[in-house]
């Protein structure tokens, strides 16, 4: 590759030709400020519009900011390759590129190999050989290796993998001529001598041929169709509606397209390659807002859009460019003015403020295609209206937006409709042309018209259509319909990539983020901490250990057990919401990243903590206001660990249960059994004492703080000898088993989410 370069841009309005050299690995700012290197004049010219690179893949053009950039009539929003001879658009200024050396979208040279070993390195960083600016890219994201005996590639642990042929790379492989190589959700092939790009704008197109979906009715047990030989085509760029009448399949498709819950059967490629087959190359490309709030609502929206950042990019992404994508993404979705307020504080945000949040959250990552299920649903009209234009705006971008919806008063923004009934598609094509093709006046007629015949009939009707043979069978590609008998007969299997079950960056992440959450929450975080004193002042109050000493024993125990049954009540309490209220959340980032080790981290170590001050709280103020010999660390080892003990109990309930209110309902029933049979109450007979040394928490914390109790009151005895505070082990063992039911309840969580993985 030339280190220089000089090209020429010619104006067309005037024709006016300006010769510009350029040098490898500089960027060029182009606007209309007198301080740019090149100073283009224009009615829509900004004063910094586009930067211009030189790299040794060939010449680059990337906006600024949101300016509004185009070539040969597409719009871009990141770097993009230039031929020579390309138009240019800058707002409505258009200019055409001359050099003499065709540089742009060069294929990285690999066949340099057959006389010398090379080594090319593509990544985000503008100095690789092959430089794709996305933030789906790591900077430095693999490695080729040319020598003699052909061409290896290298994965450098890039966060969103090298693939080849669909299959994740680990460690190296050879290439063989025809081989597609994608980075991240860019394509190249490789020829035998190059990686010759295929996509290197990361759009995605669908095809969809043969589409079905079944399911065991519950109450019959028979095989039920959900979606029925749905075949349609979805162009890059495209903004597709999916509406249709009541339970006729809209989610079920929407999710059988995104591969959150797999169709039975059938194929679906995303640019040619099957979608469950090769799913995590895609993983990161795409984009979905359920219909349910994604967003932690107590710290900003911006500090929302960081953890993201951290969660979903690249490692090696500075926090400049973290910073950078985030305030596109806010002017984007026009929340540039709330950045830094809470989400429901002060003011709480709109409902449509709170759904662009969402998608916000999102946008970080920069997805090539996004999924929306019923995010205007609730809105009213003026706001509906507005995002269904972002959406619109959003495609515009080059993004592939498919929508469901049940709101049909601004669908004529969108490119394609997707009309269902009972499973069955009978309408896709322009919004334009559906109310002329149903023969209705407005489009929500179609409703009433759709139950006036059978689905079958609507389907066959549409597939005899003139634009059914325009809009499905004229886009299909050969490819779909080749491997529509292999799919339709064996059914569809995705097929999941094994994850690491710890990510250190993610535990220190999300537990920042949980930290910050806790702290946000003033109100609910005074209640929590003043539970500890008013709790220990009552038992100031009322206990008293004067006295004689029997009447002193009875007292200590007493206080004992009350000690640990607040300790468990504490870690109960703590925990039992706080899984199942960010469940949207959990399952959203679980689908694209999020391990299982970090997250439980993230909730254990704040949650600990918050324990921790609550019985520190608890056992000084009691000690403090009662005589109460005994050693004060041993004691409060006993407590911390009860309440952990219960804090993992209460992340269990929290796994298992589907909302807020059931796993507040189930806390009595948690503690119940904690008092009962914690050996305080009532005598245990042999089965009861085998199931509180098994299950109950209380049974071993309160043996363990019934040892820490004065000599003088554990030798005392009642009439019939025995010991007015009994005692079934020792300190050590009694701590030891407190633990291991604390370390079941945790693996009964991890048990509670993974089933929440499978439902999804």
């Amino acid at each position: 590759m030339f280190k220089q370069q000089t090209i020429e841009l010619r104006s067309s309005y005037n024709r006016e030709q300006k010769k510009i050299g350029l040098k490898q690995g500089k960027s060029y700012v182009l606007g209309s400020s007198d301080g740019n290197e090149i100073v283009l004049q224009g009615q829509d010219i900004l004063p910094q519009h586009a930067l211009l690179q030189l790299l040794p893949t060939g010449l680059y053009l990337e906006p600024i900011a949101q300016s509004a950039v185009a070539i040969n009539g597409t719009a871009i929003n990141a770097a993009s390759p230039l031929k020579n001879g390309d138009w240019l658009s800058l707002g409505t200024d258009l200019f055409q590129i001359g050099f003499s050396e065709p540089h742009a979208a060069a294929p990285i040279a690999a066949a340099q190999a057959a006389a010398k070993t090379a080594i090319l390195t593509i990544g985000r960083h503008p100095g690789c050989d092959l430089h794709i600016s996305s933030p789906l890219v790591s900077r430095e994201h693999a490695k080729l290796y040319c020598g003699p005996k052909g061409v290896e590639v290298e994965d450098l642990n890039s966060t969103n993998g090298t693939f080849v042929n669909g299959r994740q790379l680990t460690g190296r492989m050879f290439l063989r001529q025809g081989d597609r190589v994608a980075i991240a959700s860019f394509t190249y092939l490789f020829t035998g001598e190059a990686l010759e790009p295929i996509d290197t704008t990361g759009k995605v197109g669908i095809e969809v041929r043969g589409l079905y979906k079944e399911v065991t009715d519950r109450s019959s047990r028979q095989t039920k169709r959900l979606l029925d030989d749905i075949n349609l085509v979805i162009e890059p760029g495209e903004f597709v509606v999916i509406f249709g009448t009541s339970g006729s399949g809209k989610s079920t498709l929407l999710d059988a397209l995104n591969a959150r819950r797999p169709a039975t059967g059938g194929t679906i490629l995303y640019n040619g390659t099957d979608l469950y087959a090769c799913f995590d190359s895609f993983r990161s490309a795409i984009g979905y807002v359920p219909q349910q709030d994604i967003v932690h609502r107590k710290i900003s929206v911006r500090k929302a859009l960081q953890y993201t950042a951290r969660l979903r990019l690249p490692p090696d992404t500075a926090k400049e460019e973290a910073e950078e994508y985030i305030t596109r993404v806010l002017e984007k979705v026009e929340l540039t003015e709330k950045a830094d307020l809470p989400i429901d504080t002060p003011a709480p945000l709109s409902g449509g403020q709170l759904k662009r949040v969402s998608l916000a959250v999102e946008l970080v990552a920069n997805p090539n295609i996004l999924y929306l299920d019923e995010v205007t649903s609730g809105l009213d009209a003026g706001t509906d209206k507005r995002m269904m234009h972002l959406f619109a705006d959003l495609a515009a971008d080059q993004k592939t937006v498919i929508c469901v919806t049940h709101t049909l008063e601004n669908i004529d923004v969108c490119h394609q409709v997707i009309l269902l009934h009972r499973g069955k598609l009978v309408y896709y094509g322009p919004p334009a042309e559906a109310t002329g093709y149903f023969g209705v006046n407005r489009l929500s007629d179609v409703y009433e018209l759709l139950e006036s015949n059978s689905a079958e009939f609507w389907s066959q009707r549409y597939r005899s259509s003139g634009i059914y043979q325009r809009y499905v069978l004229e886009r299909m590609t050969r490819e779909a319909q080749d491997q529509q008998a292999e799919h339709s007969q064996l059914g569809l299997q995705l097929l999941r990539p094994r994850r690491s079950w710890f990510d250190l960056r993610q535990a220190i992440t999300l537990t920042r983020r949980y930290f910050d959450l806790i702290l946000a929450d003033k109100k609910n975080l005074s209640i929590l901490l003043l539970q500890a004193p008013l709790i220990a002042m009552v038992i100031g109050l009322v206990f008293d250990t004067e006295g004689l000493a029997p009447v002193r024993a009875t007292a200590e125990s007493q206080i004992a057990f009350i000690l640990v049954l607040s300790a468990i009540w504490f870690g109960t309490l703590n925990s039992a919401r706080e899984l199942v209220k960010e469940l949207p959340i959990y399952l959203r980032e679980r689908s694209v990243n999020l391990s299982l080790g970090p997250y439980l981290v993230s909730k254990l170590l704040p949650l600990s903590a918050l324990c921790l001050i609550q019985c520190l709280l608890l056992l000084g103020i009691v000690m403090g206001m009662i005589d109460l010999p005994g050693n004060f660390l041993e004691r409060l080892a006993t407590l911390f660990l009860a309440g952990l003990a219960a804090t993992c109990m209460g992340l269990a309930v929290s796994a298992f249960v589907d909302s807020n209110d059931k796993a507040v309902a189930m806390a009595p029933i948690l503690l119940i059994p904690q008092m009962v049979l914690s050996n305080a109450v009532v005598h245990l007979g042999e089965v009861s004492q085998w199931v509180a040394k098994s299950s109950v928490i209380a049974f071993w914390a309160l043996d363990a703080m019934k040892t820490t109790l004065s000599a003088d009151s554990l030798a005392i005895r009642d009439p019939s000898g025995q010991p007015v505070i009994p005692i079934s082990g020792a300190f050590g063992n009694d701590l030891a088993m407190t633990a291991v039911l604390g370390v079941v309840f945790l693996g009964l969580a991890v048990m509670g989410l993974k089933l929440k993985d499978r439902k999804q």
